[in-house]
This record gives C-alpha cells, sequence and structure tokens, in this order.
C-alpha cells in the first residue's frame, strides 16, 4: 500500500510526492491537481532522481474525486506489482 493524501489535500491545490523501496527495488511518485481540467495527474519512476531530473517517467491522469485516487493507488499497487509480504518470504527461502 502507498501513502496517499486525501481529496482536500488536492483541491486545495498541494502537491504530494512518495517513495516505495525494498531492497534495491524502488518506486518514486508525484500527485498533482489540475483543477482546471478536474484531473489529478501522477507521474512514476524508478530512479533515485528528484522529479525534475528523472527519465523516464510514467504519467497517467484520474479524476479529481476519491475514486480517482482509490484508482491512483492501485495503479501504485500494479505497478509496485508484489507486496512486502511476498517479497519478504522470497528472500527468506
Amino acid at each position: 500500500m502507498f501513502d496517499m493524501q486525501n481529496l482536500t489535500f488536492f483541491t486545495e491545490g498541494n502537491t504530494f510526492t512518495g517513495s516505495k523501496s525494498h531492497g534495491e527495488r524502488l518506486l518514486r511518485y508525484l500527485a498533482r491537481p489540475d483543477k482546471e481540467n478536474g484531473q489529478l495527474l501522477a507521474w512514476v519512476w524508478e530512479e533515485d532522481l528528484c522529479f525534475e531530473r528523472a527519465n523516464p517517467k510514467e504519467h497517467k491522469a484520474f479524476l479529481l474525486t476519491e475514486e480517482g485516487i482509490q484508482q491512483l493507488s492501485a495503479w501504485l499497487d500494479s505497478l509496485w506489482g508484489e507486496s512486502d509480504e511476498e517479497l519478504s518470504e522470497k528472500e527468506e527461502k
């Protein structure tokens, strides 16, 4: 599961960044509202660099709604793939 802010945070115009790592694996993300178009824009990248310097980045847009935030979280989970528990079990074997 990825940390994510609530709808009010984004409707007030705030940008949220985060990352998840396990061993050498890293996924960084940024979510920013586009209030004019009612969208929540999201980018992900795997480099240990800031957003401005990272390439390539994957981008996706969601509705600026509670459902859109849930879809963004599900997208991040799908990009990560395996849960932390599954990765830990593999390391123990």
